[in-house]
């Protein structure tokens, strides 16, 4: 039985934990930030260098590439080596990128560049989530990710309006465009510079006075010697660190594909939408470069609202539930939109309810649960590992979206590329419903939610 973690599971809010949500969220700011800013780049970039579909796809997926190698990577580091090892080499890795894509001289160096920065990218996200979930008290912590996963919107509306203005200094904005990204990647560097590493993994890797150091200096009016007593305790539960096999294993599958399947399915439509829509909304119509990234402003802060929402309401009603009325909706919104594009142009009206639905409702859903999902269903020893490989096929999804999109669309239209995204959604509403089912998160403890597969083997690290 593990004690320690009711005491910092029970401990009242304070500034450290707000802190680490704001330092560890701006992580996810500069994500939402970077990976948008390529929509209004490509917007000047496609006509100054010729781009065709292919390149237009490489130049979007090429951020997202590099995410899903760097999720990979950083989520098995993260577990064995520490959450704070990589916690400034990431952000690190994005301000150099940041600032040398904007003096990329062709295509090709372009997407080198964006791939790297993307490695940076990609190794926060395990890294941020574990570190938001393993300091969170329990009742906290679902609102405490679901308000640092606002920050993605908020970086994402962020670069639409600093891409706007950029934009009306001529054709070689895209180059400010992307450096600009380095600005607040200083602002998370100072922020990151003294953060401690999580109790949790301090125990999982049998420091427990470093574990104790820890929650003293979060929450100096801690009983000492209650502390104490509780570490004891937790030597005796001592285990080996698992390998990253270990997530493929029978007890673990279950959860496994919950935290894979609906995120690939999330972000094929998600990452799609948001790289050309600036571009998709001329096909509807929208023809102003102004106009459409105004519509871009408005669809980040309908998504901003749709995370707040999750983050107001998930303590009473969980993150499956959410997930499935999301993936419900972005089918119902996605679909009607596509269907009336099958046989007209459609008006104005329909096409802000269904885009502004699918946001609102997609990101108070899949959107941000899925990001968070994985920190919750797993063990310390497992954690980054689990999300760092959720991370890297969500990516692989998006950037296979991303790059075939352009294609698609010229292939099949508005109408059906609508209904081919309407069907990813489904899938993920199927897989949601049928492997959720008893793994809502709740309140609970991490502790309480991992030992709800006591079968799962141990399996030393290799």
């Amino acid at each position: 039985m593990q004690l320690i973690h009711i005491h910092f599971d029970n401990l009242k809010i304070n500034s450290q934990h707000r802190r680490i949500v704001i330092a560890a969220g701006l992580g996810i700011f500069l994500d939402g930030y970077d990976l948008s800013i390529i929509a209004v780049a490509l917007l000047l970039l496609k006509p100054q260098w010729h781009l065709g579909a292919v390149q237009t796809g490489l130049l979007g997926a090429a951020t997202l590439a590099g995410a899903a190698l760097g999720g990979l990577i950083g989520g098995r580091i993260a577990d064995r080596y520490g959450r704070k090892i990589l916690y400034l080499i990431d952000v690190a890795t994005f301000f150099i990128a940041a600032i040398l894509s904007g003096f990329a001289w062709d295509v090709s160096s372009l997407i080198i560049l964006r791939f790297i920065l993307g490695i940076g990218v990609g190794m926060d996200y395990p890294l941020s989530s574990s570190y938001i979930a393993e300091f969170m008290p329990k009742m906290q912590r679902g609102s405490g990710l679901s308000w640092a996963f606002t920050l993605w919107m908020i970086g994402a509306a962020v670069s639409a309006v600093i891409g706007l203005l950029l934009l009306q200094t001529g054709p070689e904005a895209w180059r400010w465009m992307f450096i600009s990204g380095a600005l607040p990647a200083l602002a998370v560097l100072w922020l990151r510079r003294n953060l401690p590493e999580t109790p949790r993994w301090y125990m999982a890797h049998n420091r427990p006075q470093d574990a104790l150091r820890v929650l003293r200096q979060i929450s100096p009016e801690a009983d000492s010697q209650a502390l104490h007593a509780a570490i004891a305790a937790q030597k005796q539960d001592e285990q080996p660190i698992r390998a990253w096999a270990t997530l493929f294993q029978p007890a673990w599958m279950r959860r496994t594909l919950l935290i894979l399947i609906p995120w690939m399915m999330m972000d094929i439509s998600g990452y799609g939408l948001i790289i050309y829509l600036p571009t998709l909304l001329g096909s509807f119509g929208v023809h102003s470069h102004t106009a459409a990234l105004l519509w871009n402003v408005i669809f980040d802060l309908v998504a901003l609202g749709g995370i707040a929402l999750l983050a107001l309401t998930t303590r009473k009603i969980g993150r499956l539930l959410p997930q499935n009325i999301g993936f419900a909706l972005d089918v119902l919104f996605l679909g009607t939109l596509g269907l009336v594009a099958l046989v007209a142009q459609p008006p104005l009206w329909l096409l802000a309810i269904t885009l502004f639905g699918y946001t609102f409702f997609n990101n108070f859903g899949p959107g941000s649960t899925t990001w968070f999902l994985p920190v919750e269903l797993f063990p310390t020893d497992l954690r980054a590992s689990a999300h760092g490989l959720a991370t890297a096929c969500s990516r692989v999804a998006a950037a296979t979206s991303v790059f075939l999109l352009p294609s698609v669309h010229a292939a099949v239209g508005d109408g059906w590329l609508m209904l081919i995204l309407a069907f990813t959604a489904l899938i993920g509403l199927i897989v949601t419903m049928i492997l959720g089912r008893n793994l809502e998160p709740g309140n609970r403890s991490l502790e309480e939610i991992s030992e709800t597969d006591p079968e799962a083997a141990l399996q030393p690290a290799a």
